[in-house]
């Protein structure tokens, strides 16, 4: 069995468990000497018969015919309730999870400021004009990329621009 055909066969199974007999439990007929499955009329009470059980059926396979709307049941509930669970675990894991730090986005910020790029004059060697092109191929060089895009895809780019942009506050807050 695969995936798609048990997520088929799952639907199929609980349409038919909302029109089918709610429990069956085993009898016997007396007078015609054969186990039988049947199904117990809501609105009656009445037992009927809806299959027969022949002798070679083993007590495991007869067990689970027996009970199996039961069981049918109580693994859709399961099931349904797993569902919920795992939904309301995402949407807490998406509150959760922060999102994370777009560091080309703040380093083409950063690359804006007159501060950052006298920061960048003073301690990195940037020549006029202070261009926001300038202190952007400036830091590219730096931190040894060739995109500001590197620095939300490489780790260890994105190490180098923390340090970098703490230099500058440290700078900042001293100069």
């Amino acid at each position: 069995m695969n995936l798609d055909f048990a997520k088929e066969t799952y639907l199929d199974a609980r349409q038919l468990l909302g029109t089918s007999s709610e429990e069956w439990c085993e009898s016997y007929d007396v007078e015609n000497g054969r186990a039988e499955i049947c199904t117990k009329e809501p609105t009656t009470g009445e037992i009927e018969p809806i299959a027969l059980l022949l002798p070679p059926c083993r007590y495991e396979d007869r067990r689970l015919m027996t009970h199996a709307p039961t069981y049918m049941r109580a693994m859709d509930l399961l099931l349904r309730h797993s569902f919920n669970e795992i939904r309301e675990l995402r949407r807490q894991l998406a509150q959760r999870s922060p999102k994370p730090k777009d560091f080309a986005a703040e380093c083409a910020m950063k690359c804006t400021e007159i501060g950052f790029k006298k920061f960048l004059e003073e301690k990195h060697g940037l020549e006029a004009p202070f261009t926001n092109e300038r202190a952007a191929t400036r830091v590219r060089s730096m931190l040894a990329i060739s995109s500001r895009k590197e620095l939300n895809d490489d780790p260890a780019a994105a190490e180098r621009w923390k340090s970098l942009r703490s230099a500058f506050e440290a700078w900042r807050q001293h100069g």
